[in-house]
């Protein structure tokens, strides 16, 4: 409990000094209201929007777990089908690189005449984004396997299905949960930008009205519960990677994720 109180320390105090850093310059500089307010102004703002934020928030909640989830579902049964089968993998390779190659913005009012405003546009968007990662972790991790391991498992003519349980999805789980923790954030830029482009509700679609009417204080405020929902999002995925690896011992995800 000490070392865990010891490493939320240092984040807190970086955090607490940005904002302390951000209204002292208000104060100082003294900007108009509507190009910079004050954190104070922020959490007034926050405040007075009261219930307001309750649909809002669980719009854009929604957008981001079906997106999310389907990426990690799909993803990863793209992955073993990749790994499963070069035929399979020879393909659908290019077809997958030139998909993620082509900024999913660019989908999104696509998206949006097919499937019109609603959560299903959301979701779809949050999707396309988080879906590369989860495939391509995932398709690493299940190729990445001691050779000794697989040379052992053919000297007793194990089943595939055994070597798969066994051997290679044990080994391919620090990059598949590598990948969910990308997949994690992108999947909450992909459901904002599902907001942005077509939307009637969501916290995405608040910041658009906030622009329209020069209310940078709810702009704001939005951005920061975006922010908290996300960062709720990533930590339930490192929760979950703990879980199902305790033996790592778990490093906050700073490791490099492919």
């Amino acid at each position: 409990m000490r070392e865990r109180l010891r490493g939320a320390l240092a984040p807190t105090i970086a955090f607490a000094a940005v904002l302390a850093l951000w209204q002292a310059s208000v104060w100082i500089l003294r900007p108009p209201p509507f190009i910079l307010p004050g954190v104070d102004r922020v959490i007034a703002r926050l405040i007075a929007f009261g219930p307001g934020w309750v649909t809002h928030i669980v719009a854009t909640i929604e957008g981001i777990v079906l997106g999310f989830v389907a990426a990690v579902v799909l993803g990863s049964l793209g992955a073993v089908l990749i790994v499963a089968s070069d035929t399979i993998r020879r393909a659908i390779t290019p077809l997958l690189v030139t998909i993620q190659i082509v900024p999913k913005i660019a989908f999104a009012p696509l998206i949006l005449v097919w499937f019109g405003i609603g959560l299903t546009s959301r979701a779809t968007i949050a999707f396309l984004i988080a879906f590369f990662p989860v495939l391509v972790n995932t398709a690493v991790g299940l190729v990445q396997v001691e050779p000794d391991l697989l040379d052992l498992a053919r000297s007793i003519r194990a089943p595939r299905a055994w070597v798969f349980f066994r051997i290679r999805f044990p080994s391919s789980l620090p990059y598949f949960f590598a990948g969910l923790r990308v997949a994690s954030t992108l999947a909450v830029i992909g459901a904002v930008i599902g907001e942005f482009v077509g939307s009637d509700v969501g916290l995405g679609y608040l910041i658009v009205i906030a622009n329209n009417q020069i209310d940078t204080a709810l702009g704001l405020a939005a951005i920061f519960l975006i922010s908290l929902i996300g960062l709720l999002l990533y930590g339930a995925v490192v929760l979950l990677e703990r879980l199902c690896m305790p033996w790592a011992g778990g490093t906050g995800g700073l490791e490099p994720s492919l």
